[in-house]
This record gives C-alpha cells, structure tokens and sequence, in this order.
C-alpha cells in the first residue's frame, strides 16, 4: 500500500477567487422582463434547503399558479411565508423561461457558501475536489451532492470552459450548493501549488495510472483531480499532481464517468478519514 509523508512545504498565500453572492439582474430573452440579480436555485429540494439554510437570504421565490393543489408546494409557501420572502405566483410559461425542469419552484439569492482558507491551511484533514474543464451541469451538480454527504470542503473549477453555479447545476445538486462552495479560479495551477503549499496531496485520477485506489494509504489532505471524460486533465494541471490514481475496472478500454469517479474517489477518502 503506497503511503503519502506529510510534505514540507512553505510559503503558503491565499488567494480565493470563489463565486460574487451578487450580479447584475439577467434579462428573460423572451419576454425582456429581468429576473432578479444573484443566484438562482431551482427545483422542490433544493429551494426547500436554500430557505432553511440561508432563509433571510431570499430575495423572491416564485411558486407555479395552483401552487395550493401540490403538497410539497404548498409547504414551500409557507415556510417562506413564515420567513417573510417575497412570495410572487408566476405561470409555468414564465417559470420555462428560466429552466424547464423547475418542480414548480424557483428562488433567487445573492448569497452563497463560501470556502474558508484559513480553516483550510489549519486544518488537519480534509478533502477537495479539482474538475479541471468538466462542462457538463449534471455532472457538476451530482458532484456536488456526493461533496455535501461525504463532507468534503470544495470543489474547484477553472474559470473558462467549465459548468458554473447554473440553474441545472442546483437543481441537480438537490440542496448541496448550500453547503458545498462552488469556487472559480482564474489560475487553477498556482491555486493547486497554493494548496501543497498548504499540505495537500494533489492527485490526479486517470485510468491509465499504475497506482490502484483501493490499495492507495489516502493522505490526511487530498485533493481529487478530475478532468473532462473527452480530453482528461490538460498537462498543465497534470504538471502540479504529485500522483495518478486508477479506479480497477474490468474493461481497460473504458472510463467511469466523471461524477462517478469523483463519487468512488470520495467514498474512499470518507473512510480512510474515519469519518
């Protein structure tokens, strides 16, 4: 079993370039009307998390017509009622504008969780995870949801050509987005150096690594590096991992899909953590 000593590294700087809770209100292409500035949260489960974790923050939350006739609804209503969110009742016409697959629910605020660097440096396990161009919102927001249950602290994409905190990401994160910092970085390469210099491992996953995940002594600190299911991770960021780590499958030609590696990946830190 491969063992990981903890690194000598120093000269740590923080920088975090992580997600602005504000914004300039978006147009409806449609109609021309504006939505609300900051972030959307759409569907049943995740604005049902939004309102009882950061309930104050609500700027609207708007409720398909003959919201009364649906149960999961209509408790959606009055928990924001008993929170004082502006409650407005929209057709399912203006609700498609925004996101087809919206349950009959969509919420705005402008705020959202962020990461804690300094918490990070002095902390004595934790775990990140780097999607290094992943441009799919399905995969972006089931990583999301597995990052919430498997208590890591982030996950990392790069500003240009990655899935952002979209509508379809939060509907697919189901209430993670509220507990899990999404955080863009401009520089993702000097960020993963920032991190060793934190004490992070920094791993990268790759089918065609020789070293085998479950026979892997995961470090303390680790951060899973992921990349686009189509081209890998880009040798820039592969240049900063200090290992490659396979998942064993029994078809050699094929690849886990990204959530799913991201998922077995994390499963595997939350026990080696003893969590």
């Amino acid at each position: 079993m491969k063992k990981f000593k903890k690194p000598d590294r120093q000269g740590v700087r923080h920088r975090s370039r992580g997600l602005s809770a504000g914004g300039s209100p978006r147009k409806d292409v449609l109609s021309g009307r504006e939505f609300p500035p900051g972030r959307c949260v759409v569907g049943i489960h995740a604005v049902r998390e939004l309102l009882r974790v950061r309930g104050r923050a609500v700027d609207q939350v708007w409720l398909r017509e003959h919201f009364q006739d649906h149960s999961e609804l209509k408790e959606l209503h009055d928990l924001a009622k008993r929170l004082s969110a502006p409650i407005h009742t929209k057709s399912v016409a203006n609700l498609d504008r925004v996101i087809s697959a919206h349950q009959g629910v969509i919420a705005f605020t402008r705020e959202e969780p962020e990461l804690n660097w300094l918490a990070l440096k002095n902390s004595q396990r934790a775990c990140l995870i780097v999607l290094d161009e992943v441009e799919d919102p399905h995969n972006v927001g089931a990583i999301l949801r597995t990052a919430w249950l498997f208590g890591a602290q982030a996950v990392l994409v790069p500003e240009l050509r990655a899935a952002h905190l979209s509508p379809a990401v939060s509907k697919v994160a189901q209430g993670a987005v509220e507990h899990i910092p999404l955080v863009r970085q401009q520089a993702l390469t000097e960020q993963l150096k920032e991190l060793k210099d934190m004490g992070f491992w920094i791993l990268g996953m790759s089918h065609e690594a020789k070293q085998d995940l479950f026979s892997l002594d995961i470090p303390q600190k680790v951060v899973w590096v992921l990349g686009s299911e189509s081209s890998g991770i880009r040798k820039s960021i592969a240049g900063v991992c200090d290992d490659f780590v396979r998942i064993p499958q029994k078809n050699p030609e094929a690849s886990y899909n990204v959530s799913v590696a991201a998922a077995i990946a994390m499963a595997q830190t939350f026990q080696a953590h003893g969590a």
